[in-house]
């Protein structure tokens, strides 16, 4: 199993949504968007962002909802870093590359998938050697 990171902030986590998660047609959501369907300010948003807030439970529901992710994604614990884990994941791959891999590593055998692993975890460990 991957190792998990370490726990981000809040409005790191927030961050991360903002960047992994679109629309259906790829597009991203705005600040204001995100922030008028969570009831709150967009002012009260860029707080939370910026770490000069803490969110209440409800905001916390609001936002998760709105995502479409679990509430345990803003937990630190070992789910809530599993979670951010594979949205950082897709942030970095953009949803169209992470869909053309999987479509790609669909027609491989068993085999062929196992050294395609092997091989990405070799490259990562070659740029992070502590890892």
């Amino acid at each position: 199993m991957p190792e998990v990171e370490s726990s981000k902030t809040f409005g790191e986590q927030l961050e991360l949504l903002f960047d992994a998660v679109r629309r259906e047609d790829g597009s991203e959501y705005s600040k204001r968007e995100v922030a008028e369907a969570a009831g709150l300010s967009k002012t009260h948003l860029y707080n939370l962002i910026n770490g000069e807030r803490e969110p209440s439970h409800a905001v916390v529901k609001s936002l998760a909802e709105f995502f479409g992710v679990e509430l345990d994604y803003f937990s630190d614990n070992e789910r809530g870093r599993e979670l951010a884990q594979q949205y950082s994941l897709l942030a970095k791959f953009g949803e169209g590359k992470l869909h053309a891999l999987a479509r790609g590593a669909a027609k491989l055998s068993p085999e062929q998938l196992a050294n395609v692993i092997e091989y990405i975890e070799f490259q990562a460990s070659r740029d992070h050697p502590s890892q």
